[in-house]
């Protein structure tokens, strides 16, 4: 083989290789199937979605969901590798193969649409403000001009920014980090999903939540790979499935129950 010949094989040879792992990367349902377990990104700082226990057992809305899945595809719902991932890494956690769906709170964007494929919505959110019991802000507009905690890679600090853009944004990487540092009164407010900070509420009685209704209304997605048609087909298809036979809203009821009345509707 001449040396021009041979170097034009390696190079296709190469292409081909890549082409190749990366099918064979975690993702495709296939593999899943081969390996025997789903690889499920969660996050842990996010109640009642994703969050870790006292005993260091993760649970969740979205953990629950994860069970799901992982016994609609080996019939047993302990099948499953629950990974930590954050608002800021969840994406890259799934592009390079580190999971094979990302199940974190995630909303549903144009520009996320870009890089990943969404599932069905399967959630409703919107975007509230807290803020300390005496506190002047009421709405997010009195933001202008404040310092406001974020949680980077979050439509929260998307939303701030593109309807206050003359707030002060202070990102961290966790929403414990965005929480504490409103409750050290380093910033003025933390904006995030409706969900989260109801919670967080409940368990600190010095804070409030102004914003009513929440603003930026925001559905929640399951993510994967982009053009993984045939798992997004099967994941499609698990919650069209627990919708139909009432165990998602046996889940829903189970996390979200007491805030019925003030929760965004999923239509």
């Amino acid at each position: 083989m001449k040396r021009k010949e041979f170097l034009v094989f390696m190079v296709f040879f190469t292409i081909l290789s890549l082409i190749s792992f990366s099918q064979g990367m975690a993702g495709t349902l296939q593999d899943i199937k081969a390996r025997g377990k789903l690889l499920a990104g969660v996050k842990t700082d996010f109640p009642p979605f994703g969050f870790v226990d006292e005993k260091g057992v993760n649970l969740g809305f979205d953990v629950d969901i994860a069970k799901v899945i992982a016994k609609e595809l080996f019939g047993k719902e302990d099948a499953v590798e629950l990974v930590a991932v954050t608002s800021g890494n969840r994406i890259a956690f799934l592009t390079t193969g580190k999971i094979d769906i990302i199940l974190a709170s995630m909303t549903i964007t144009e520009e996320r649409k870009k890089v990943i494929d969404y599932s069905i919505p399967y959630f409703m959110s919107g975007h509230l403000i807290l803020v300390h019991k005496d506190s002047k802000i009421e709405k997010y507009q009195d933001l202008a001009g404040k310092k406001v905690a974020t949680t980077q890679g979050s439509t929260g600090d998307i939303v701030t920014g593109e309807l206050v853009p003359n707030a002060e944004r202070i990102k961290f990487q966790h929403n414990s980090e965005s929480l504490q540092s409103l409750k050290d009164r380093r910033v003025e407010a933390f904006v995030q999903d409706d969900v989260l900070l109801l919670d967080l509420q409940k368990r600190n009685p010095e804070l409030k939540i102004v914003g009513w209704p929440p603003f930026r209304p925001a559905p929640y997605g399951l993510g994967v790979r982009k053009g993984d048609k045939e798992w997004l087909d099967f994941v499609d298809a698990t919650l069209t499935k627990i919708k139909k036979t009432g165990e998602y809203q046996k889940l829903w009821d189970k996390w979200f129950g007491e805030n019925k009345k003030i929760l965004l509707e999923l239509k």
